[in-house]
């Protein structure tokens, strides 16, 4: 055999011996890989929405009443809304009612204008309004005819509402059976889809709540109050991981 035919067959075998090894090592290389990418991979998922609500009576009912006076000056404007309030006070207190119930909730002094000349102040207005809380509804409207009586001359209206405690308890309850209620659906998919649910992997509850309002005018008979019945929503988005 010549020379140049004996290297020839010296590099094929070179590069022979280059190939299984480059092979070998992609061989073993190539599992890793493999497990990496599936670890990384995104989760499949199901999202459903689940809901519930549930009734209660209200537990509190919040008035708003505002006396307003009007004078000549501030002073005197001021004046006679505080007296006019210092009867409301005592007429609410006569009927038991905690001064701790009472709040004010805001307290303003306008100018009043003459008609035929905007620019011209003729005089001042003072308005005082205060928010009483009630947990004994047979005071409702006593408070409410006490008042009007004793000087109050706007009522916004009534509200039945929950106080925090009854609404908290009465959220999570909701929020359970809201739980339960995607739970069921996300099964139930998974089922007719032949796959199995892992377990959930993220939560958005939302709530909802309307307190009643009534409004009305104050009448000469004792004012008649049904408080009705208070609704609770939750909403839940849940999303699943199945396998």
């Amino acid at each position: 055999m010549s020379e140049i035919a004996s290297r020839r067959l010296y590099y094929l075998a070179a590069v022979a011996m280059v190939a299984i090894v480059l092979i070998s090592a992609i061989a073993l290389v190539r599992p890793s890989t493999i497990q990496t990418i599936g670890q990384n991979a995104t989760p499949k998922t199901i999202q459903v929405t689940g809901t519930a609500t549930l009734s209660a009576p209200p537990d509190q009912a919040v008035l708003v009443l505002a006396v307003q006076t009007q004078a000549a000056s501030a002073a005197q404007a001021a004046a006679n809304n505080a007296a006019t309030m210092t009867n409301v006070f005592a007429s609410l207190s006569n009927l038991g009612i905690n001064k701790n119930s009472i709040e004010t909730v805001s307290y303003t002094l306008s100018l009043v204008y003459d008609q035929t000349n905007s620019s011209k102040v003729i005089g001042y207005t003072v308005r005082n309004a205060i928010q009483v809380t009630l947990n004994d509804f047979s005071l409702v409207g006593e408070a409410l005819d006490s008042a009007v009586s004793a000087g109050v001359n706007e009522v916004q209206g009534i509200m039945f509402t929950l106080s925090n405690t009854a609404l908290a308890t009465l959220q999570k309850q909701a929020l359970g059976q809201a739980l339960q209620n995607a739970d069921g659906q996300a099964r139930a998919t998974a089922s007719n889809l032949g796959v199995s649910i892992v377990g959930p992997i993220s939560v958005s509850p939302g709530y909802s709540f309307q307190p009643n309002s009534l409004t009305f005018s104050a009448a000469a008979q004792p004012t008649p109050i049904q408080p009705g019945t208070l609704q609770v929503t939750v909403t839940v988005q849940v999303t699943y991981q199945f396998a």
